[in-house]
C-alpha cells in the first residue's frame, strides 16, 4: 500500500481523528440509516433505526472500544414502540479486525457495514449516511478512527504508537480498500508536522491536514468549469481589507457534496464607498465571483473546519453555494474578521471602530455556527422529545395537550359569530360544507394522507364595493378560545374553525372593517385580548389610534386615541398569556418609547404615565414581546436587542446589534429563551446569566460585561439555498405557545418564500446543530404561519389565497426532493396542494 503519511504522521493523525482522552465520543456521525442484513431472510435489508447517530464508546477494558448505533427520535417522530421494547434504543458491537468494518453504498449513498459477531446467524449491519449532516471529511476521519480502535485491540498499544507496516497489514486483514485510501488521503507536509509538533495543540494540526477525495483532481481538470457560474463580466475594485489564499469548493447539487472548485485561490474583501464592500473570488486563470457584502450572502464561518460557506446569485438569480478553507489558521482568523466588519459596516452605516472590543467579540461569536451555549434545562430531552403525532399512540404528551385543551380550547362555541355583512352576500362569497364535494370525493384522494382533511371552500363571486377582490391574505392571529383563528384580507377578516383532529374549516367572515365613522381601512396588525373576545386593531395610515373590534358583533366599537405626538409602532400583549385573561391594558412601542395603553383613561392621551420609558436618541425600535410575568424583549432597526423587567424602567440588558433589523422577535414563557427574527437567520439567544445562584436572567438584571450571552445563529445552510432557488427572507418567528400547566416551550416555526421550517429548540442549542430543522414546501408563498394554541403538533399556514393546517410530522429533513422547486421535467412544483389540509378561502 501506498501512503503519504510516514511514523510522525500516523502520530499525529491519531491526535487528530481522537482527541482527547477525557472525550472518548467526541467523534461521530451525527444522523443516518441503519440497517440489519440477513442474506439468507426472506427479508434480506431491514430499517432498524430510520434515523441514527453512529459514534465510538470507550470501554472499562483498556484499549478496546465499541461501534455504537443509537436511535434518534426526531421531532413530531410517533412513539410506537411498546412498553418493553422501549430499551431497543441502541446497538453497540465490538471493535475489532474481525467485525471486517468497510464502506459500502445503497441507491447511490455512501456509508459503511460491518458484522454482528455476536449473532448466531449470518447476521450484519449497514448505515447509511446522512450526507446533509455529514461531511466527506468527517466520514473518511470517523473511518479513520474505527481503524484505530481496530488496531489498539489487536495489539493492546496506544494507536499513536502504530508502525507504519502494522497499520498496512490491519488495512490488509480487514479488507477495506477504501480505508486505505482515506489513509492516503490525509497529506501531511513536513512543514505542517513540524509547525504541529511546535505548538501541539489539535486546533492548529486540524488545519494542517487537508482531506481531498481520490482521484478528484485529475477529474476536475478533465470537466474544468463544469457547474460553475460564468464568470463575472467586471471584478470589482477598491481599497483591500483583506486578502486570504485558500482551496475553493463548490456545492454541487447532483451529488450532494462540495467539489473542489480550485486548488488556490486568492479571496478579497474590497471597500468601495463609505460604508459599501465587495467580496472577490479569483485564481490566476479564472476569476469566480465579484459580489456586494450583504445579508443575502448568507454566510457561516465554521471555526472547527476553518471554512467559510456562502451563497452567490448570478445575473439570471440562480443560486451557488461556494465554500473556501484558507491556508491556516491566521488566514481564517482574518477574513473572519475582515466579513464581519464588513458586514457591520454595510448595514449599519457607521465605522467597526466604533464599537467596543465587547461588542465585536459578540459580532465574532454570532457569525460562527458552531458556537457553544448553556445547557438545556435538565427536563429537556436531549432529543427534543415532542408531542405525539398520532391519536392511536395514546401517549403521555398527547393526553396532556388533549387536557389542555379541554381547558382553553373546547369551551361552548356561541351559535354563530356575528359579522357585518349581509346573508345574501355570505351565501354567495363562501361555498357551504355541504358544497365542499363538489369538485373532489374522498375516493379521489390518496390513502397516505390520513391525518389531513381534502376538502376545499372555494370563492366562486365576486366582492362588490371595494378592492378586497384584489386583496391577499397578510396578517394571522390564533385564537386560544372556542378554536377559532382570523386571517386578515384586505379590508375583511376571515374565521377559521380548529376541528378536535387538528384540521381547519372555515366559518365565516366579517365582510367590513371599517372604523367608528364608517371609514374602511385593512388592518397592518392584529392581536387578540379579553378572553378572545376582542381584536385590537392598526391602522399604518393613522399610527396614533388603536381599534377594538367586537369579535359577537364583527364590528370596531372602540377606537383609541393613543397620544397625538407618539405614533404607535407595534403592540404587544402586557402579558404572554394576558389574552386568556379579562385584562385591558396592553403594550405600544414607538420608535424611541416603550409604554403601556390603557384605554379605560380616556381622552386622547392612553398612555399610562408611570409605566413609559423614552430614550433620548432614536433607537428604532420596531417590535416587542412579553414573558409570563411581563418581562419585555424589544428589537430594533438596528439590529439592538433590549431586554426590560418592567415598564417605566430602562432596559436591564443591551445586545449589542448585529446590523440587519428585527423584523420579529418572541419569548418563552419563563424568559430564558429569546428568537429575534432577520431577514436572512434567527438569533436564539439565552438570556440566563452563567454562575448566578439565584438563576437570574437578562431580564432582571444586567449581564457581567465578560460574559454577554453568546447568539446563536439558525439560518439554512447555503447549499439548501441552491435548491431552494431564490434569497432567504424569514417570517416572523415563533416559539410553541405553553400556557401554565403545559411543558416548556420546545420548538420554533417560521417560513421563508414557499417553505414553513422549523427548529426543535433543544437540537438548536447543541453544538453544530444549527441545521437542525425540518421543511415543508407549498405551492405558493407563505406570508404568515403559526402553531395552534397550546401545543405544536399542527402548524397553521397562511398562503396569499389559502389557509391550511398542517403536522409538524408532515415536515421533512432538508434534503435535495423536500427542498428543490420545481419536478425533473421543470413545469411543476413537488409540493402538491392537495396532500395539504386547505380551506381555499379567497374572501
Amino acid at each position: 500500500m501506498t501512503t503519504y503519511v510516514n511514523m510522525n504522521a500516523l502520530k499525529l493523525l491519531g491526535r487528530l481523528v481522537w482527541g482527547s482522552k477525557d472525550a472518548p465520543e467526541q467523534f461521530k456521525l451525527p444522523s443516518g440509516v441503519l440497517y440489519e442484513i440477513t442474506p439468507d431472510s426472506k427479508v434480506r435489508r431491514r430499517c432498524i433505526y430510520k434515523d441514527a447517530e453512529l459514534c465510538i464508546r470507550r470501554t472499562n477494558v483498556k484499549h478496546q472500544y465499541q461501534l455504537v448505533a443509537q436511535r434518534v427520535v426526531e421531532e413530531g417522530e410517533t412513539e410506537l414502540l411498546e412498553e418493553e421494547d422501549e430499551e431497543d434504543d441502541e446497538r453497540a458491537f465490538l471493535i475489532g479486525v474481525e467485525i471486517g468494518f468497510s464502506g459500502t453504498a445503497f441507491e447511490g449513498v455512501h456509508g459503511f457495514k460491518w458484522t454482528d459477531l455476536a449473532s448466531s446467524e449470518d447476521t450484519g449491519y449497514e448505515y447509511i449516511v446522512d450526507t446533509n449532516a455529514s461531511t466527506m471529511v468527517m466520514r473518511e476521519a470517523f473511518a479513520l478512527a474505527v481503524a484505530r480502535c481496530a488496531w489498539e485491540r489487536k495489539t493492546n498499544r496506544p494507536y499513536t504508537e502504530a508502525p507504519v507496516d502494522e497499520v498496512q497489514e490491519l488495512v490488509a486483514q480487514v479488507e477495506v480498500d477504501q480505508l486505505e485510501q482515506m489513509l492516503s488521503n490525509f497529506k501531511i507536509n513536513d512543514s505542517d508536522l513540524a509547525k504541529a509538533a511546535e505548538n501541539e495543540t489539535e486546533e492548529e494540526a486540524v488545519a494542517a491536514a487537508k482531506p481531498t477525495e481520490p482521484g478528484a483532481a485529475a477529474e476536475k481538470k478533465a470537466d474544468s468549469g463544469a457547474g460553475l457560474p460564468a464568470e463575472p463580466e467586471i471584478m470589482a475594485d477598491g481599497e483591500i481589507i483583506v486578502s486570504v489564499l485558500g482551496s475553493l469548493y463548490l456545492f454541487d447539487a447532483q451529488t450532494t457534496n462540495f467539489v473542489e472548485a480550485a486548488e488556490e485561490v486568492a479571496l478579497t474583501v474590497l471597500k468601495k464607498g463609505k460604508h459599501t464592500y465587495w467580496m472577490n473570488v479569483a485564481a490566476n486563470d479564472r476569476n469566480y465571483s465579484s459580489q456586494v457584502v450583504e445579508p443575502e450572502m448568507n454566510a457561516v464561518f465554521n471555526h472547527d473546519y476553518h471554512s467559510l460557506i456562502w451563497n452567490y446569485f448570478d445575473s439570471s438569480k440562480k443560486a451557488y453555494s461556494f465554500s473556501i478553507i484558507p491556508t491556516d489558521k491566521e488566514h481564517y482568523n482574518a477574513l473572519h474578521q475582515g466579513m464581519t466588519r464588513a458586514a457591520y459596516e454595510t448595514l449599519n452605516q457607521e465605522p467597526w471602530s466604533k464599537v467596543s472590543e465587547a461588542s465585536q467579540d459578540y459580532m465574532l461569536d454570532a457569525y460562527e455556527e458552531d458556537v457553544e451555549m448553556l445547557p438545556a434545562p435538565d427536563n429537556w430531552t436531549t432529543h427534543g422529545e415532542s408531542d405525539s403525532e398520532a391519536e392511536e399512540s395514546g401517549s403521555e404528551d398527547e393526553e396532556s395537550d388533549d387536557e389542555l385543551g379541554k381547558s382553553i380550547r373546547r369551551e361552548p362555541v356561541p351559535v354563530s359569530v356575528k359579522t357585518g355583512r349581509s346573508d345574501k352576500n355570505e351565501e354567495d362569497e363562501y361555498s357551504s360544507a355541504s358544497d365542499e364535494s363538489g369538485d373532489e370525493s374522498e375516493s379521489d384522494r390518496s390513502d397516505d394522507n390520513e391525518g389531513e382533511d381534502g376538502s376545499a371552500y372555494e370563492s366562486n363571486a365576486n366582492n362588490g364595493g371595494d378592492n378586497s377582490d384584489r386583496a391577499i391574505n397578510s396578517k394571522l392571529a390564533v385564537g386560544y378560545k372556542h378554536g377559532r383563528s382570523f386571517v386578515v384580507r384586505g379590508s375583511r377578516i376571515g374565521v377559521f374553525r380548529h376541528t378536535d383532529d387538528d384540521k381547519i374549516e372555515f366559518d365565516t367572515t366579517i365582510s367590513h372593517v371599517d372604523d367608528t365613522h364608517g371609514n374602511q381601512f385593512t388592518p397592518s396588525s392584529v392581536m387578540l385580548q379579553e378572553e378572545d373576545s376582542a381584536l385590537i386593531l392598526m391602522d399604518s395610515q393613522r399610527p396614533h389610534e388603536l381599534y377594538k373590534m367586537d369579535l359577537e358583533y364583527g364590528k370596531v366599537v372602540e377606537e383609541w386615541k393613543v397620544h397625538e405626538d407618539v405614533p404607535t409602532v407595534a403592540v404587544a400583549p402586557s402579558s404572554k398569556y394576558s389574552q386568556m385573561t379579562g385584562e385591558k391594558t396592553l403594550v405600544g412601542l414607538s420608535h424611541n418609547m416603550l409604554y403601556r395603553i390603557d384605554p379605560r383613561i380616556g381622552g386622547d392621551n392612553l398612555i399610562v404615565q408611570t409605566e413609559n420609558q423614552m430614550y433620548s436618541t432614536k433607537s428604532h425600535f420596531t417590535v416587542a414581546a412579553t414573558t409570563e410575568s411581563g418581562a419585555i424583549a424589544v428589537g430594533s432597526s438596528k439590529g439592538e436587542i433590549r431586554l426590560f423587567d418592567r415598564l417605566g424602567m430602562r432596559a436591564k440588558t443591551t445586545l449589542p446589534a448585529l446590523g440587519e433589523p428585527i423584523i420579529g422577535i418572541d419569548v418563552t414563557s419563563d424568559g430564558r429563551y429569546v428568537v429575534a427574527t432577520c431577514k436572512t437567520y434567527l438569533l436564539l439567544i439565552d438570556t440566563k446569566i452563567p454562575d448566578d445562584s439565584a438563576g437570574k436572567t437578562g431580564f432582571q438584571r444586567p449581564f457581567p460585561v465578560a460574559q454577554k450571552p453568546v447568539p446563536k445563529r439558525l439560518q439554512l445552510k447555503p447549499e439548501h439555498v441552491v435548491y431552494m432557488g431564490a434569497p432567504i427572507s424569514f417570517t416572523p418567528a415563533k416559539f410553541n405557545q405553553s400556557p401554565e400547566g403545559n411543558r416548556s416551550e420546545k420548538t420554533i416555526v417560521t417560513s421563508s418564500g414557499p417553505f414553513v421550517i422549523t427548529w426543535n429548540l433543544s437540537r438548536a442549542l447543541g453544538k453544530d446543530r444549527s441545521d437542525a430543522y425540518h421543511i415543508k414546501q407549498y405551492p405558493d408563498m407563505v406570508v404568515a404561519d403559526n402553531f395552534r394554541f397550546g401545543q405544536d403538533r399542527s402548524i397553521v399556514v397562511t398562503l396569499p389565497n389559502d389557509v391550511l393546517s398542517v403536522k409538524r410530522s408532515q415536515l421533512a429533513k432538508p434534503t435535495r426532493n423536500s427542498l428543490m422547486l420545481r419536478s425533473a421535467n421543470g413545469t411543476s412544483l413537488l409540493a402538491a396542494s392537495s396532500r395539504d389540509d386547505i380551506v381555499n378561502a379567497p374572501y
